[in-house]
């Protein structure tokens, strides 16, 4: 992997010493003339299209409440994970950094896939969460059953997704060289290069290494991003895109702290927990990512897509585990165990657009098939004598790794899916617009070591109603229904059950603003989804999981943008959510979904300055939550909990300052933790500091 990785840097720093290259203070859309998707103004937190609706069809148009974090708003806000750009998003709760090989993050009341550029990057585990945002030009969140138009894996999603696009090459030459410094010892050096090639391709490299600590004592985080593309403009009717995609993250492991002793007295919330010479978990991803885009007439446009997907992650863990050891006072048993997995995935996606008009009706038409060849190796090996017992207030004895355990528990499985899917969008002139859809998906799951050696082949059609109704210059109604199906990943039961299909049913009605005159923009929406055969984790039985019962969350959400002028940029996030279990076997019907809270939320300003402080730009929020339950079945709650954020940059000639601070008050408080199903929290981000610096050449 690695000289793959070398290789492909060495040919951009080569190209790029060959051009001569511009400084740029904006760049243009992309290197191609006949850009598809425009995410909006230069400065501004709206957009008016997504690659995830898969058309050019405006978002005002569309029955569905999808929502995009523009990379304006990235670079005020001076955002660097991914967790921290999906808190501007109602009813999203992000993956902490520390559990991105445990949890995804959670979209509507349901753990979400994260999709790159498209296409998704395995199935059910938040290791494709991009190490930095340097390389990220945009994030697109799709609420509700998105499986007509996605899928891969373990098949399509049956909840929202979260499509991660990356940056390609732009018309202009220019370097950009950035460094991010601050609290925790952080330290980022950043670099992104673009170069034109001979009018019709292009090259661009943003990549970053990141050095720092993690505010829980003893923790040490190195991070490697790299994300190279080469663009090229066949013919006048031809594009071609290739990227590579390449993420390192390693980190001592944190296990959480355990809800019961969190709030005791002399308890420290930032203490590691563990022991501190165990060896660090490492996460590896290297993504080849090839588009091809043929336009055959002005109607008609085809486009292929090809991705290779390799992931290797090594975790390593020492932890309580609360089923065998309980907490004795303030003090529990300590036992180790490590986690090695490699997957390998093959997706590949045609499909054609066709744009048609028959009497008063147009069409855009959108049909495609998807194939998905995914093989997952993994294991597990734990040490069940205990290394120790760890003393919540003491803090005593450190404790000792030692060898490493031996694997067992091999697991060997190959995900396939093959599908089939047509979506025509039609507008009845222009204030009613009507989305008719289905997928039809062939899934099979063959366990070729360990499991229940299940070898089954699943099949499924999935449809997707809904319109929109603009009632108002710039204000519609809009109402969407969708189903979804997959496969359940890491399933193994403890009754040697063969894995059924997960399934869900959403619905949603609201309304959605595109009223650009008074610069608003955004969406409310009401919704219920349903979710049934979910896996759920086995609380008598470690590291296994129950596939039982109904799921279910409804709840009110409002995104809005509020930019009266170009100077203001205002955001309103809020989401009320009532998710529960609603039958099952094991655990109580009525328990609350895990790290859901019941009302959650952001307000976020930004003023740029003009006149003579041109330049200047400041920026405030707020973030908001209520408590959430922390497992299943419920046991205990997380805090709520209110933070402020500031923001101030500084633009002049070719440079850039910006200053971030977090958690402005220093409130304490605990968020959910996923760590083995188990209850414990870790501690909010306290009070700290980042000064980014850049500069154009």
């Amino acid at each position: 992997m690695y000289k793959t990785l070398l290789l492909a840097s060495a040919a951009g720093l080569a190209v790029t010493a060959a051009a001569n290259a511009q400084s740029s203070q904006e760049e243009d859309p992309t290197w191609r003339q006949d850009t598809v998707i425009v995410t909006g103004s230069q400065s501004s937190y709206s957009a008016d299209t997504a690659g995830v609706a898969r058309t050019s069809t405006p978002l005002s148009d569309i029955p569905q409440s999808i929502q995009v974090i523009t990379p304006t708003l990235l670079k005020e806000q001076e955002l660097s994970t991914l967790s921290e750009a999906l808190l501007n998003v109602s009813g999203v709760v992000p993956s902490q950094p520390s559990e991105i090989v445990l949890a995804n993050p959670v979209v509507r009341g349901f753990e979400a896939e994260i999709y790159v550029d498209g296409l998704i990057g395995y199935g059910d585990t938040a290791v494709v969460d991009p190490a930095s945002l340097v390389t990220v030009e945009r994030i697109e969140v799709a609420k509700g059953p998105t499986s007509v138009l996605f899928g891969g894996g373990t098949g399509a999603p049956v909840g929202g997704l979260i499509n991660v696009v990356t940056k390609t090459p732009q018309a202009d030459a220019f370097t950009r060289v950035g460094l991010r410094a601050g609290s925790f010892e952080a330290l980022a050096p950043n670099v992104d290069i673009n170069v034109p090639i001979g009018g019709r391709a292009g090259f661009r490299l943003p990549a970053e290494y990141v050095s720092s600590d993690d505010f829980i004592d003893e923790v040490e985080i190195e991070r490697l991003t790299l994300a190279p593309s080469l663009g090229f403009a066949a013919s006048d009717q031809t594009n071609l895109l290739f990227r590579l995609g390449y993420n390192r993250v390693e980190q001592l492991e944190y296990a959480g702290l355990p809800s019961e002793v969190a709030d005791l007295p002399g308890v420290d919330p930032f203490q590691f927990t563990g022991a501190t010479d165990a060896p660090k978990t490492e996460i590896e991803n290297l993504t080849l990512h090839g588009t091809v885009e043929h336009r055959f007439s002005d109607a008609v446009t085809g486009t292929l897509q090809l991705r290779r997907f390799e992931n290797s992650f090594r975790e390593f863990a020492t932890s309580p585990f609360f089923a065998f050891f309980p907490i004795t006072g303030t003090a529990a048993p300590i036992i180790k165990g490590q986690l090695p997995v490699d997957t390998l995935e093959w997706t590949a996606d045609a499909s054609l657009t066709a744009e048609l008009q028959t009497g008063t009706i147009s069409h855009t038409i959108l049909t495609g098939i998807t194939w998905d060849d995914t093989n997952y190796d993994g294991a597990t090996g734990f040490d069940f004598t205990p290394i120790g017992v760890y003393d919540y207030v003491a803090q005593a004895p450190d404790l000792t790794f030692g060898e490493t355990p031996a694997l067992a528990n091999f697991l060997e499985s190959d995900y396939k899916t093959l599908a089939f899917y047509a979506q025509n969008q039609m507008s009845f002139g222009e204030r009613l617009h009507v989305l008719i859809g289905g997928r039809y998906s062939q899934y099979e799951l063959v366990e070729l070591e360990g499991g229940q050696g299940t070898d089954d082949t699943f099949d499924r059609f999935d449809p997707r109603l809904g319109a929109t109704l603009e009632v108002a210059d710039g204000v519609s109604l809009f109402a969407g229904w969708a189903t979804g199906s997959r496969l359940s990943l890491f399933f193994a039961s403890t009754d040697g059950s063969p894995p059924e299909l997960e399934t869900s049913e959403s619905v949603e009605a609201g309304l959605k603003f595109d009223a650009r005159q008074f610069g608003l923009s955004g969406t409310v929406a009401a919704f219920q989804i349903t979710r049934e055969n979910v896996p759920t984790p086995d609380p008598a039985t470690f590291i296994t999981s129950i596939q039982t019962g109904e799921q279910e969350s409804m709840g009110v959400e409002l995104d809005l943008v509020w930019e009266p002028s170009s100077e203001w940029s205002i955001l309103l996030s809020t989401a009320f959510t009532d998710s529960e279990v609603t039958g099952d076997t094991t655990i109580p019907v009525g328990d609350a979904i895990p790290r859901v809270a019941g009302q959650s939320g952001r307000l976020a300003a930004r003023y740029r300055f003009d006149g003579a402080l041109d330049g200047f730009g400041l920026g405030t929020g707020l973030t908001w939550s209520s408590e959430a339950e922390i497992t299943l079945p419920n046991s205990f709650q997380s805090d709520d909990y209110a933070v402020f954020d500031l923001q101030a940059s500084y633009e002049w000639d070719r440079y850039r300052i910006g200053l971030n601070i977090q958690n402005v008050t220093d409130e304490e408080y605990f968020l959910p933790y996923q760590y083995f199903a188990q209850a414990v929290v870790r501690p909010g981000t306290p009070r700290s500091a980042f000064v980014t610096l850049s500069a154009d050449f």
